[in-house]
């Protein structure tokens, strides 16, 4: 079951609050929601000291702020990408190896029909399941298990690598993926990219494309347009496959 209940909206400043446990009253600096209003079907409530709330329904964009992070994650994105360039969905079966917090496995349990995320990392694997259980998804399967001594999964849709040597998997995926079957890779730097390109070459998974996101925000107010001065540059490399 999915850990967070309910949302908490305030209305001045728009800043949440993840709401767990519905028979019990809700702590805020701006007052207490009573239980009995944690519970109702009204999307506006007030706390005892007449502060408003917009009450809502959890979205899996809401739980993803409340990930307890670890290692670095396979951000939104990335993520969008990754489900685009493949095409997976309800029916899809998928391997997701190095699951680190866990983002991208949840990503996809959101849209596919079967996720078995590997990660050999205790302390990831711990940082995963709670994170699993947060979003409260029953269609991920997470082993403990290096990925690069086999995959035990057949007939997959799709394989998702965020591996510091995924050309180790390579042979395992050949056997695992269906044929069309589609591998991705997420990766820091070229080098490893390179390396892992020169050994799919001797493989019969075709390299489709390496690409890379960058992320702008734009500031729109009365009289102002422009970019942000801020923006999100790189993040990792995103190589795309195919089993042919």
């Amino acid at each position: 079951m999915r850990n967070i209940k309910k949302i908490l909206i305030e209305q001045k400043t728009g800043n949440k609050h993840f709401v767990k446990d519905l028979d019990d009253n809700f702590h805020t600096s701006l007052g207490v929601i009573s239980k009995k209003d944690l519970k109702s079907k009204e999307n506006m409530i007030k706390s005892d000291k007449g502060k408003t709330f917009f009450l809502i329904e959890p979205s899996f964009t809401d739980l993803w702020e409340s990930l307890q992070r670890g290692p670095q994650m396979v951000i939104q994105k990335d993520v969008g990408m990754i489900l685009a360039k493949t095409g997976v969905n309800k029916n899809s079966k998928v391997v997701d190896a190095g699951a680190g917090s866990g983002s991208l496995c949840l990503s996809l349990a959101n849209v596919c029909k079967e996720v078995t995320t590997y990660e050999v990392n205790p302390e990831h694997y711990d940082i995963v399941a709670k994170n699993i259980k947060l979003f409260g998804f029953k269609n991920i399967e997470l082993k403990q298990a290096d990925v690069s001594k086999g995959i035990k999964e057949k007939e997959l849709d799709l394989i998702t690598l965020d591996l510091p040597e995924p050309w180790q998997v390579i042979s395992h995926a050949e056997k695992s993926l269906k044929s069309g079957g589609f591998l991705v890779v997420y990766l820091p730097n070229l080098n490893q990219v390179k390396m892992f390109i020169d050994t799919c070459r001797r493989s019969k998974i075709k390299v489709l494309e390496t690409l890379e996101l960058i992320e702008r925000k734009w500031k729109i107010e009365d009289k102002i347009m422009r970019p942000e001065f801020q923006m999100l540059g790189h993040t990792g490399f995103l190589t795309f496959c195919r089993k042919i």
